[in-house]
C-alpha cells in the first residue's frame, strides 16, 4: 500500500543552478532571495476544491525536528485522521535520513506516500497525512487543539510552492510542473505573483522583521516585476 516517492517536496536546484541575475541584492534571514518568486505567476489562492492539494502528492522533506513535534502530537494527528488513512505511526516517515543543509538540523526524512483516490488532483498517491477531502490531517489536529494551523506542520509544506534551495528563498518549478491547477502549465488563473499569494506564509516562516525587508524590496521594485511578468507571460489575466 505504500511506497515512497523520490520527488518529496524538498529544495530542488537545476544542474546549471540559479542564475545570479536572479538574485536579490538582499538577505532575509540569513537567505538569499530569488527574484523569480515576484515575477512567476499564481493563482488568487490554494484552493483545495480546484486543485485536490495536488502538492501533497508525493509527501514532503521534513526536518527531524519537525518529524520528533509531529510525533510528540501522534495522538492528537492520528485522531484527526479518517478511515482511509494510517494512524500508526511507524507508517508516517520512510525511514531514511538525508543530509541537507536547508534544513535547520542539517537532516531531514520524508513523509510516507499511500494510494489515494486521484480525485480532482488527478495523482494517484498521496501525503500519509492527506485525508479524504484532501485536507492535511496535522493541520486540522492543531486547529482542533485551538492552535494556530500551522503549528505542528513541516515548514516546507506551508512554503509551496516557495521553497528553500541551498540558502536561496527560490520558487519550486520542478514540482510545480505538474500540478493541474496552480502549475506553470495548470488550468488556474495567473492573477498575481507566487510572492503575493504566499505573503502570509512568508510571514510565518520568516518572521515579521525580516519579512519587513522582503516586503519592501517588493514594493521598491514592483513596476520592474509587474513589467517582466507580462513580458515573459508569468501571468495570465481573465478580461
Amino acid at each position: 500500500m505504500y511506497s515512497m516517492l523520490d520527488t518529496n517536496i524538498q529544495s530542488p536546484v537545476p544542474e546549471e543552478g540559479i542564475p545570479e541575475a536572479r538574485i536579490a541584492p538582499i538577505t532575509v534571514a540569513g537567505l538569499r532571495v530569488d527574484e523569480l518568486i515576484f515575477t512567476q505567476g499564481f493563482v488568487h489562492y490554494c484552493d483545495i476544491s480546484k486543485c485536490g492539494g495536488g502538492c501533497c502528492h508525493s509527501g514532503v522533506y521534513a526536518d527531524l525536528g519537525e518529524r520528533d513535534e509531529i510525533l510528540r502530537h501522534a495522538d492528537a494527528i492520528g485522531a484527526a485522521m479518517d478511515e482511509t488513512q494510517d494512524a500508526d505511526t511507524e507508517t508516517w516517515f520512510d525511514g531514511e535520513i538525508i543530509d541537507d543543509s536547508d534544513f535547520p538540523s542539517g537532516q531531514a526524512i520524508g513523509t510516507e506516500v499511500m494510494d489515494r483516490d486521484s480525485g480532482v488532483s488527478g495523482f494517484t498517491e498521496g501525503c500519509v497525512f492527506l485525508d479524504k477531502r484532501h485536507f492535511c490531517s496535522i493541520q486540522v489536529a492543531a486547529v482542533n487543539a485551538g492552535l494556530h494551523r500551522w503549528a505542528w506542520k513541516p515548514k516546507y509544506c506551508i512554503l509551496f510552492p516557495i521553497t528553500v534551495a541551498e540558502g536561496v528563498l527560490t520558487y519550486d518549478d520542478g514540482h510545480s510542473e505538474d500540478l493541474n491547477y496552480c502549475g506553470p502549465t495548470g488550468s488556474g488563473e495567473y492573477v498575481h505573483s507566487v510572492y503575493e499569494a504566499m505573503r502570509e506564509e512568508l510571514r510565518y516562516f520568516l518572521g515579521e522583521t525580516e519579512f519587513g525587508k522582503l516586503e519592501a524590496y517588493y514594493h521598491e521594485n514592483r513596476e520592474r516585476f509587474e513589467a517582466e511578468r507580462m513580458r515573459n507571460n508569468l501571468v495570465r489575466l481573465s478580461v
